[in-house]
């Protein structure tokens, strides 16, 4: 049961003289980080840490004192730090004990010695062992040293100790005077009660004298408030640490279809009829969404000066006006600060464009804002381009043609959104996309269990549409590769796009086993074939605005399916895919200049030496290749086996050495993958690339004779 539910009248008074004699010499003992962290808990602005770790939140254990809490949502590195600087001088401390203490707090011969407690958990601050030791020992005593703590801060005596001195100015500086300041009036009140207390075990020792403390100054500070000085402080060290450029990307709350960035609540009905998208209000700035309640995505970017150019490609509207700042601070509206940017901590006039898009409805919505200091000017509309623009304006709803790759927006929300590859073959039978691909027809598994597994194995899922097959890669590129799209496009005309999260792209287009055209969206080269050239007529790929849909709406013009959303709905439900064997990479020339020498110098398994193959002979290049492929093989132990024997001997990949060259990319068969890549690279047509891939490989996979293997070839272009 606790005792000690009330300060005892007169106590608090007993202590003071003791205090006001202590906290001067304490407060010299507490080092500036860990002080100034205590003295942030109560201003949330300021993220008080120390040593990199923010002061975590309050969470109370089962029958856990308020004391134990609040040391523990300190962390460990406060509790231990300040622990270290202390324990000696509180060690050492000779401290009165008045009569109202002893009257207060029963001594250790006046309290039982017979007891029994128990303590589990695994390894943590010796402070935090002591307080819940004395918790256990004494209940309430730790209870008391709390609310003596508050009382004794409030003390008319002792409240000109705790005020930080008239020339202090800096933040650190006033939270570190303000933090240690308390800390040490509260190891003043705990040093006196818990010597009285003399438990049998911890409860006079300085771990539990600097624990309670700190349990009690933790509680204290973080209702009290700051100097009066501090405000003033944060503000200018805000000030000082607000480096631009800055940017954030977050969401925005929608209200009333608008959302602010604003220093404080926005009231009333902004008027946006004068450009349709956005406004200058009291304190921020509000914009026009076509969202009526909800989040809408927003990413803000605040400026040293004005962009260079103004973006309008992405964008249906873009507006741009200025804004008053009172004070600075704006934040987005019910965003959590912390997470968004705020704008400069500071008044003054800026320069606000705000950028909308999908706000019709027929896209994602979403919006950028982008702020620079400047004097005001006049509202200027760099581009309308939406509906809902016109409507707000009051004027008339012009024609706003819908292009056809609008069709495919709704590509972005759905599960291909990040990754994928989206193949289609005309005139084709599943089987015979599935072979192409290098799959088998007669083992279909579970599509969501593969992706489950996330092995990296290739698998592709197919579903017989209108006029052909269409074929799905989740996360996945196999059709994106010319050994692929050469095999299906002999079963009919193909088209393929791919993507990923990086922004890499690859369109194709392969007919009879021809790969007629294969880049990167918006990459510009000349396609000789008439029908590659009619489907992408028209369809402008240098912006960043729908650009995969571009690319699928050109597999349409060229196949003839257009890529239905419940298609892949059923796709998804039939759960069926199947496992790809992967194709060997393809063996691509070494480039090379008009003087022979390589295109792309200063790499390779030689370092700079390797610039030196482009002038040996072919013959002794191809020795280079096979030598390594050799040396590999035999660090393996392999050369015995009579498909390796055969490749080794031959010079070139059977059958069956191919398969196994394939299987090695897969996760199961990965024991051998440098040894097959040593081998494939070896067989490259163009002498120079195939030494330097198989000296590549071998560097990785012959084992110390790895180094023995560059040395030799190293001495043999030197030699030229």
């Amino acid at each position: 049961m606790e005792e000690y539910r009330e300060v005892p009248a007169g106590l608090a008074d007993a202590l003071v003289p003791v205090v006001a004699d202590l906290v001067p010499m304490l407060r010299g003992r507490i080092p500036r980080g860990p002080a100034a962290a205590l003295g942030r808990l109560g201003a949330p602005d300021a993220k008080p840490d120390v040593f990199g770790l923010v002061v975590g939140p309050l969470v109370m254990g089962h029958g856990e004192s308020a004391a134990l809490s609040r040391l523990r949502s300190l962390g460990e590195p406060v509790s231990e730090r300040l622990l270290g600087a202390l324990e000696l001088t509180v060690d050492a401390l000779t401290v009165p004990i008045p009569y109202e203490v002893e009257a207060a707090v029963p001594g250790p011969d006046e309290t039982p010695h017979t007891f029994g407690f128990g303590m589990i958990g695994g390894p943590c601050a010796e402070t935090v062992t002591a307080v819940r030791l004395l918790d256990q020992l004494r209940p309430g005593l730790s209870t008391l040293i709390v609310a003596l703590v508050e009382e004794l801060a409030g003390h008319e005596a002792l409240v000109p100790l705790l005020e930080p001195p008239p020339e202090l100015t800096g933040e650190k500086e006033l939270a570190a005077a303000h933090g240690a300041a308390h800390l040490a009036l509260a190891v003043a009140a705990a040093a006196p009660v818990l010597r009285r207390a003399g438990a049998p075990l911890l409860a006079g020792t300085s771990a539990a004298v600097v624990g309670v403390a700190l349990g009690a100054v933790s509680a204290l500070l973080s209702e009290s408030p700051m100097p009066s000085a501090y405000a003033a402080a944060l503000l200018e060290k805000r000030r000082a640490d607000y480096v631009l450029p800055v940017s954030a990307s977050g969401s925005a709350s929608v209200r009333g279809h608008r959302f602010t960035l604003a220093e404080h609540t926005v009231l009333g009905e902004p008027d946006f009829s004068g450009n349709g998208l956005a406004v200058a209000v009291p304190g921020g700035i509000a914009v026009r969404t076509g969202l009526g309640e909800g989040q809408v995505p927003v990413s803000t970017r605040i400026l040293e000066r004005a962009p260079d150019e103004v973006e309008l490609d992405w964008w249906d509207e873009v507006v741009e006006f200025s804004w008053r700042a009172e004070r600075g601070d704006a934040t987005l509206s019910e965003s959590d600060s912390r997470r968004h940017v705020r704008t400069p901590p500071w008044p003054g006039d800026f320069r606000v464009r705000v950028h909308a898009i999908g706000r019709d409805g027929e896209e994602r919505e979403r919006y950028e804002l982008m702020l620079w200091q400047a004097p005001p000017g006049p509202d200027i509309v760099h581009k309308r381009g939406d509906r809902l623009g016109y409507v707000v304006r009051g004027e008339p709803v012009p024609d706003i043609e819908t292009p056809p790759e609008a069709a495919y927006r709704w590509i972005r929300q759905s599960m291909l959104g990040e990754a994928a590859t989206v193949t289609v073959v005309g005139g084709a039978s599943p089987a015979g996309v599935l072979r192409a691909f290098g799959a088998d027809p007669a083992e279909p598994e579970s599509a969501q269990e593969l992706a489950a597994a996330f092995d990296l194995d290739p698998w592709v899922a197919v579903l017989p549409v209108e006029g052909g097959v269409l074929a799905v890669e989740f996360n996945g590129f196999q059709g994106s590769y010319r050994p692929v799209l050469e095999p299906l496009s002999r079963e009919g005309r193909t088209g393929s796009l791919f993507w990923n999260i990086n922004a890499v792209t690859r369109l194709s287009f392969a007919d009879d086993g021809d790969v007629l055209a294969s880049s990167e969206l918006g990459y510009s080269e000349e396609i000789a074939d008439p029908e590659v050239n009619q489907a992408l007529a028209g369809l402008d790929f240098g912006g960043y605005r729908d650009r995969l849909e571009k690319g699928l709406l050109a597999i349409e013009r060229y196949t003839g399916y257009r890529l239905r959303k419940e298609d892949l709905e059923r796709m998804v439900e039939e759960d069926v895919a199947y496992r790809i064997l992967p194709h060997l990479p393809e063996l691509y020339p070494e480039a090379r200049d008009a003087d022979g020498s390589r295109a792309f110098p200063g790499h390779g398994p030689l370092g700079a030496d390797t610039d030196r193959l482009a002038f040996v002979p072919e013959e002794t290049l191809r020795e280079l290749a096979w030598r390594a492929a050799s040396a590999v093989a035999e660090h393996a132990g392999v050369t015995g086996d009579p498909v390796i024997a055969e490749v080794l001997t031959e010079r070139r990949l059977s059958r069956e050495a191919k398969l196994a060259a394939r299987r090695s990319q897969l996760q199961a068969y990965r024991e051998h993958s440098w040894l097959w890549q040593a081998l494939h690279n070896a067989t490259n047509p163009d002498p120079l690339a195939a030494a330097i891939g198989a000296l590549s490989a071998a560097r990785y996979a012959a084992g110390p004779g790895g180094e023995d293997l560059l040395e030799h070839a190293r001495r043999v272009v030197r030699q030229r």
